[in-house]
């Protein structure tokens, strides 16, 4: 067969990768311009069994998968088990082959991604990708102990950093009698981010979230366990497809939400329902080596010069640790990329003068 040929059949199959059904789910030009090339470099055997397909749900080593003709299960290809970082998450757009001797789909490609919704972890120091393809993310609150200003505050440069767009709700509006002045709050903590203020139990002010979720637009929700997430979602699907939890005194619910789903929305627009955060550090990719650097250089001024920071006396990294200029998560994880901390000795080089 020709280079010519080829490509005439790689066109036609790439060609099929459009439709509303495709659409509905967030397709977009660029992520059919990605598919393009993945699918101009497979070989012309295999072409016509690859399909486009969005993660909805993810197991222990297996996927469920969204594609044009429904859904259906998928394991990882061997390459991509190796590699943590290129297998797919909630969200992704993946390209996935149909096996003639398997129920399941494999993944043989996860297509780049147009936002990434990340969490820092071990100080700040690595990140754990909680979703992506999200267009916009609906921070969750409650009046009450839940609404943390500072928290949202991290929640919504969490957002932005992500390259989604946030917006505030302020749910269970029954538990204060004037929700205004925390409304006021939440528009001065992030002037220009949409803010509701609603009652998902009642219905009340849902219309208005309703309206922000459109055809091909991905939302999720994230805020504290209780504030009233798996109920939002259900008032917003009009079904139970997530559990909620008993009430507690305080207002907020028991933690219902153990695992992150895709739903779709009457109407037009899909949903993310994440178990719920306690908390939230913003992932700076460049403040991964700025934390390292700073452990650096703290560290010329230990009295030992092959230092280990966990215990030798006059150790400038632990005093830093003591003083707060750099937090003890960040230690744990410098240690953790360095390698095992070691126990403390002193060393048997001289202390510098």
């Amino acid at each position: 067969m020709t280079r010519d040929s080829d490509r005439t059949l790689t066109d036609r199959h790439a060609g099929n990768w459009r439709g509303p059904e495709l659409d509905a789910l967030g397709w977009t030009d660029a992520l059919h311009a990605a598919a393009q090339d993945v699918l101009h470099a497979a070989t012309p055997d295999v072409q016509p069994d690859l399909l486009p397909a969005r993660v909805a749900g993810v197991g222990r080593g297996t996927f469920r998968l969204w594609t044009a003709q429904g859904e259906e299960g998928a394991l990882l290809a061997g390459s991509m088990r190796q590699d943590p970082d290129s297998q797919p998450v909630m969200g992704d757009w993946v390209v996935a082959q149909r096996l003639p001797d398997s129920p399941d789909l494999r993944v043989t490609a996860v297509l780049p991604r147009l936002t990434t919704f990340a969490r820092a972890v071990n100080g700040g120091l690595s990140r754990q990708v909680i979703t992506a393809n999200v267009d916009t993310v609906l921070i969750v609150t409650a009046p009450g102990e839940d609404f943390d200003l500072p928290r949202l505050g991290r929640y919504v440069a969490a957002v932005h950093a992500s390259g989604a767009q946030p917006a505030l709700l302020l749910n269970k509006t029954d538990l204060t009698r004037d929700p205004q002045p925390l409304l006021a709050q939440l528009g001065a903590l992030a002037p220009g981010v949409p803010t509701y203020a609603l009652n998902a139990r009642s219905g009340a002010g849902l219309s208005d979230v309703r309206a922000a979720l459109r055809p091909g637009l991905t939302a999720a929700l994230i805020g504290s366990s209780g504030v009233g997430k798996s109920t939002l979602t259900n008032a917003l699907l009009g079904r139970d497809a997530a559990q909620t939890g008993e009430v507690m005194p305080d207002g907020l619910g028991r933690h219902t939400t153990t695992a992150r789903t895709l739903y779709r929305v009457p109407g037009g627009g899909l949903l993310v329902d994440n178990p719920g955060l306690r908390d939230i550090a913003v992932w700076d990719p460049e403040g991964v080596a700025t934390g390292l650097d700073v452990i650096e250089e703290i560290a010329a001024d230990c009295r030992y010069r092959k230092c280990t920071h966990t215990g030798e006396p006059g150790c400038a990294v632990l005093r830093a640790v003591q003083r707060g200029q750099i937090s003890a998560a960040q230690l744990e994880a410098y240690h953790a990329l360095k390698g095992a901390a070691v126990p403390a000795r002193r060393s048997s080089r001289p202390p510098r003068r």
